[in-house]
């Protein structure tokens, strides 16, 4: 979209599209949303003008609950995941809302239009063998490959979203308590824990870096600059590639729930893990409590004492459970 130097409020009913959406950006802007929440807004947004100027909707007036439909049915035609459309059809509907008790459209349409189904799938988290050859497959003597096992490793033991490893500040590790100060989605900062194994790859790592002038952030890359969150994810998808694993998506976020799983299976409690992980309901975290329980009925059906015993004393008959 383009940025107005100085914004100009449209008149009622005359709104288009480009200036329905100047007046919603600064509105994010007002409320000092992060970078990424007002970037994902402008994708969005950016996919949703492109299809409507398709269909010759220039106005925001213009866009009917039909019209909605056919982008949602245009999102499932491509094959997008059901999280991804849910996703935008609330993004549009905040934006469109907004539009609304502005005064800039009669009604906000997306009222009137159901919001997709979401597609339940379990999470599947990296077995600790498969962790174990991610960790193995790069070679560190090449410091962009250094970079990315760090980060794996803190990712594996804190369970930290990949934006916020990214955002991490020299200033914000406490190597002498054990603690990240994290600032995650709202700006709301917490602080998360980490262990010795993340101590001393994290120690290594600084030690390798070295200084960086005029850098505050702890992950950069081969050049001193910011870390990219795509370069991540791509490397790590291509190293799942590379030494064969198949069935889960390789992904710091797989890496995250990775940690959740494991953090409740080894005894960690429910709360405690949601103020690690910064979620802001307990919801999420039963999920990965319930996924936990399902691998310890599992484990318990493989090595129950009664099972393994054998021929029962006092057992006149095999009886057979449906």
């Amino acid at each position: 979209m383009a940025r107005n130097a100085s914004y100009v409020a449209p008149k009622y009913g005359e709104c288009s599209l480009g200036h329905a959406y100047e007046a919603f950006r600064l509105r994010c802007q007002a409320q000092n949303l992060s970078s990424g929440t007002c970037s994902w807004y402008d994708m969005t947004v950016r996919c949703w003008h492109r299809f409507l100027e398709a269909q010759d909707v220039t106005k925001a007036k213009e866009v009917t609950p039909t019209v909605i439909r056919a982008y949602l049915e245009d999102m499932r035609n491509r094959k997008l995941a059901s999280g991804y459309m849910c996703r935008t059809y609330g993004g549009l509907r905040c934006f469109f809302g907004f539009l609304a008790r502005e005064r800039l459209i009669p009604q906000n349409p997306f009222e009137l239009v159901e919001k997709p189904r979401m597609e339940k799938k379990l999470i599947r988290p990296l077995s600790m063998d498969q962790v174990r050859a991610l960790l193995a497959g790069l070679d560190q003597k090449l410091f962009p490959n250094h970079t990315v096992w760090t980060v794996m490793v803190l990712i594996l033991d804190t369970g930290l979203r990949i934006s916020e490893v990214i955002g991490l500040g020299n200033d914000q590790i406490d190597f002498q308590a054990g603690v990240l100060r994290v600032m995650g989605k709202g700006g709301k900062e917490r602080q998360v824990p980490f262990g010795t194994t993340s101590k001393q790859a994290l120690v290594n790592y600084m030690a390798r870096r070295g200084e960086v002038p005029d850098q505050g952030l702890f992950f950069v890359n081969r050049y001193g600059g910011k870390l990219c969150r795509i370069w991540v994810q791509q490397t790590l998808r291509f190293l799942g590639r590379r030494i064969g694993i198949k069935g889960v998506r390789v992904s710091p976020h797989t890496l995250r729930h990775t940690f959740a799983i494991n953090y409740v299976k080894n005894g960690g409690d429910a709360f405690s893990l949601q103020r690690i992980l910064g979620h802001s309901s307990l919801d999420m975290v039963k999920i990965y409590v319930s996924l936990a329980d399902q691998d310890v009925a599992t484990m318990y059906r493989k090595f129950s004492p009664m099972d393994r015993l054998g021929i029962v004393p006092g057992a006149k008959r095999r009886v057979l459970v449906h």
